[in-house]
């Protein structure tokens, strides 16, 4: 990235540079043959977290998932005068440093060698700017707003970050309880400016919830002594200071990468950033929020056109889209030059790939920044996919650690991670996908997505919602004439069920109970509603509404039939059935007391007694089968009996 925008990249356009004057390469290898690696055992180059996300998501391993051949890496290390920065197992690819000519023939000579391409040159060149991406810091911090809406034991002392939260009901999921714990986020940035000392990170350092660490630009662990950005981007998702500023996951943990280099623009970053990518996968995480973005280089032989910006040309690009295929929501920013009247408005990379949630920015009141990138992407697919705030943010002042502005869909795009982290945590049932479908059904374009807002504001109270009817699940079960409707839901004190019901010849559904949660905390709950019919027998409908009075919605999660096979009678203590019968009676008693000594008997109309038993008859329903291939056609009588006591009878006719 660049500190000065892309129009600072153009004007040194022109230099052009040579072959020679690269010192970084990119060589492709054709197969991963002899990798000692095999798909059969994962846990030889992923962590249990890593697979574990595999097999809840249903993702199988593939080729891309191998490492390196060492072979390969060992014949490129043995010629001198070159030295592997990184590799890309996922683009089968390396990273190396020579000067050497010769040195570069002769890995290009080997057969395993596809191509080599030079990636970045033999030393900075002084340029040190930001491009489109990167956001900018205020002149000066803006004023204070009031802060409105934080009432109740439960209500997170915001700061200077409530509006920014408030505007997608992030803060209403925060008293939820669900605060990003449990979730990991990758932040793959420009470095992290004092993040050891600034007391906006103290939580998420001293709970031990930042994993670790690592600079891909200067191959070494720390990364607290460099650039301010990525400190910025990572205190909208993890600071904690209450009454001051908390993020927007202030409960997550977090790997902090550093893949970018702001003195230099080469795509050398993007190898750097697969190569984190790879890591943050092999680690385990379950998000990446990447605030970077590339479209013009200081060599212009590198520049992206809007064409190539299609999802399916940058390195950066094929990466995000396979991290995202391999179950991780990659959360990207929209870029900074939507102000452009040429084709530089339009998305940069990564944010052009598919599958990544792309970030546009907007002010508190969703009014779109005008530096926002716009979409399509160069393939015409539709970018960004949602808007959040960062026109006008507040991040932590790495130096002076107070609270000030700045503005960017870098900035947006860390506040939509940590609230997509937040409702993931609600839902980890569902794949990184689905969640991102989620937010853009939840936004307040979904209906009539554009170019330049996307789907528009997620709002996480519908996205909850939408993601409660996609968990619910029902069934139903008949056993004499009783009909037992059961279903799964998550739910808390806020949620009411009502049950509703259509009869066979009825044209339209009527309420037939209610049930309301009893949990506590937002979680899955079970629940049964019995329902005793009094009709005759054939097709009953029933449906069930979830009621969230917290959101303010009411949708229906399940809509079921249960057949019914048999004639249930207005007064179901005595039921028979066929009716009329043949050459078999089915008689069922319902009771709702045991009957130690009840008689069944069935007579004729002249008297004459057909049949007799005695049994101890539990409490509830007891069913017996009579044969009758004798009997003659006509009406016939069954009485009930307790001991020696007639409690009931009913006519039936045979056939």
């Amino acid at each position: 990235m660049k500190k000065l925008a892309t129009l600072l990249v153009l004007l040194i356009a022109g230099t052009g540079f040579t072959q020679a004057q690269f010192s970084r390469y990119i060589v492709q290898f054709t197969d991963k043959k002899g990798s000692a690696y095999t798909l059969a055992n994962p846990s030889a180059f992923l962590s249990s977290k890593a697979m574990a996300r595999r097999l809840r998501y249903n993702i199988s391993y593939d080729s891309t998932d191998l490492p390196l051949s060492a072979a390969y890496l060992d014949s490129i290390r043995s010629i001198p005068n070159v030295a592997i920065i990184n590799v890309s197992k996922w683009l089968n690819q390396v990273l190396i440093t020579t000067t050497d000519a010769n040195a570069l023939a002769r890995i290009n000579a080997f057969p395993f060698v596809k191509k080599t391409n030079g990636i970045a040159p033999r030393k900075n060149t002084g340029h040190n700017g930001l491009s489109g991406t990167l956001a900018t810091k205020a002149a000066a911090p803006a004023p204070a707003r009031e802060l409105t809406g934080q009432t109740g034991v439960t209500a997170l002392a915001y700061g200077k970050m409530y509006d920014q939260i408030r505007v997608h009901h992030g803060d209403w999921l925060h008293q939820m309880g669900f605060t990003g714990r449990g979730m990991t986020i990758a932040v793959l940035d420009a470095g992290f400016l004092n993040y050891l000392s600034n007391p906006a990170f103290d939580s998420v350092r001293l709970q031990g919830r930042v994993l670790g660490t690592w600079d891909f630009v200067k191959n070494e662990t720390s990364v607290d002594e460099d650039y301010f950005h990525g400190a910025n981007v990572f205190s909208l998702l993890a600071a904690n200071r209450p009454g001051i500023m908390i993020g927007t996951a202030p409960h997550a943990s977090y790997w902090l990468l550093r893949t970018e280099d702001v003195d230099t623009e080469y795509p050398v970053e993007e190898q750097n950033w697969l190569a984190a990518a790879e890591f943050a996968d092999s680690a385990g995480v379950d998000m990446i929020s990447c605030s970077l973005g590339y479209n013009v280089f200081e060599n212009p032989i590198f520049d992206y056109s809007y064409a190539e910006r299609n999802g399916k040309t940058a390195m950066i690009s094929l990466g995000a889209d396979l991290a995202a295929k391999k179950g991780i929501l990659v959360v990207v920013a929209a870029g900074n030059s939507g102000h452009y009247s040429n084709e530089l408005k339009y998305v940069g990379v990564p944010a052009d790939a598919e599958h990544v949630l792309t970030v546009g920015s907007v002010d508190i009141n969703g009014i779109i920044g005008n530096t926002s990138c716009l979409g399509p992407n160069g393939a015409g697919l539709l970018k960004p996919n949602v808007v959040a705030v960062g026109v006008n943010a507040w991040v932590a002042n790495p130096l002076n650690w107070e609270p000030e502005t700045g503005t960017g869909t870098s900035y947006a795009c860390p506040n939509m991670a940590g609230l997509s982290a937040c409702l993931w945590q609600v839902f980890p049932e569902f794949s990184n996908m689905q969640i991102m479908d989620a937010l853009q059904q939840s936004a307040s374009q979904s209906a009539n997505p554009d170019f330049r807002y996307g789907y528009g504001l997620p709002n996480m109270k519908k996205a909850v919602a939408l993601l409660t009817k996609q968990y619910a699940t029902a069934s139903t079960a008949f056993n004499n004439c009783i009909v037992s409707v059961n279903w799964r839901s998550k739910d808390d004190t806020s949620s009411l069920y009502t049950i509703q019901r259509k009869l066979p010849g009825e044209t339209g559904f009527s309420t037939i109970g209610q049930l309301a949660s009893v949990s506590p905390s937002f979680k899955a709950n079970s629940y049964e509603y019995r329902d005793t019919l009094k009709a005759a027998g054939g097709p009953v409908h029933y449906r069930i509404l979830q009621a969230m009075r917290s959101t303010d919605t009411v949708f229906e999660i399940a809509s079921l039939q249960q057949a019914i096979h048999t004639v249930c009678f207005p007064d179901n203590t005595l039921m028979t059935m066929p009716s009329p019968f043949d050459q078999q009676l089915q008689v069922v008693v319902n009771t709702p007391e045991a009957i130690d000594n009840m008689g069944i008997q069935i007579s004729d109309m002249r008297g004459r007694i057909v049949y007799a038993r005695k049994i101890a008859k539990p409490a509830g329903y007891y069913s017996t089968t009579v044969m009758a291939p004798g009997w003659s056609p006509g009406i016939y009588e069954i009485i009930l009996y307790n001991n020696n006591k007639r409690i009931y009878s009913r006519k039936v006719l045979k056939k």
